[in-house]
């Protein structure tokens, strides 16, 4: 078990308890329950930081990655699970991953787009949750195709349902939680982009960032995110290797 000591804890936490934000928009990570309670290997995670460092949890849900990159600088949350990037890397210290997930398509099942290469064309309209990490990653990755960012991935996918896109992209778990039982969408098999997810602390908090680096190595390598991904049913997603 991770020792966090009281300067590592007023560091990690300075108005005395652990406001740990979750994004909703990613399926794999976190979702509320039947009856409205938050599920998912990030809550998990969080409850069990919070147990082991005797502070008061306050989980502060967002309905997309990029809304709570967003708050960073405002003093909102103090840890955050977050898709490991380089360009929110200049505000934020990452663990290692944690887990890995995959960024694919959805197409409508008579698309002539059957195969995730075959999207990048001049004439392809291909919406994305703004700030995303499937949208930081297709903004450079896509020569041809149009990028068209909604505000959230809730918010792509029920722009996506209207008609008038090509494609909506996706973690693929969010996908099929949306589409998994519709036959006139497809969900294109492979992946753009494997997504590390991992925890993170706001700059400069180095004290902090440690504790937590050690607090993901010791949940991969004692089985505490093995058993609560099989516990949600999360069998797809992929436990990241330890840090090298």
């Amino acid at each position: 078990m991770t020792a966090f000591d009281e300067t590592t804890l007023a560091e990690l936490a300075p108005t005395g308890r652990l406001r740990a934000a979750i994004n909703l928009g990613n399926a794999a990570l976190a979702r509320k329950g039947a009856e409205g309670q938050l599920e998912g290997i990030s809550p998990d995670l969080a409850r069990e930081l919070a147990r082991q460092t005797g502070l008061e949890l306050e989980m502060i849900t967002y309905q997309g990655a990029g809304k709570t990159f967003a708050d960073v600088e405002d003093n909102v949350w103090d840890v955050a699970f977050l898709a490991v990037d380089e360009t929110r890397a200049r505000k934020v210290d990452y663990t290692a991953p944690y887990v890995e997930i995959e960024g694919t398509y959805a197409v409508p099942a008579d698309s002539p787009f059957q195969e995730i290469d075959q999207l990048d064309v001049p004439h392809a309209k291909i919406l994305v949750a703004q700030n995303s990490a499937y949208d930081l990653y297709l903004s450079t990755a896509l020569e041809a195709a149009e990028i068209v960012r909604a505000e959230t991935p809730g918010a792509s996918l029920d722009q996506f349902d209207r008609g008038g896109h090509d494609a909506v992209a996706g973690v693929r778990q969010t996908l099929e939680a949306r589409y998994i039982d519709r036959e006139d969408i497809n969900i294109l098999p492979g992946s753009f982009i494997s997504i590390f997810q991992a925890m993170c602390v706001p700059k400069g908090r180095d004290n902090a960032l440690a504790a937590l680096s050690a607090f993901i190595e010791d949940a991969k390598g004692n089985g505490f995110i093995a058993e609560h991904l099989q516990a949600n049913g999360d069998k797809t997603v992929k436990i990241a290797a330890p840090a090298g």
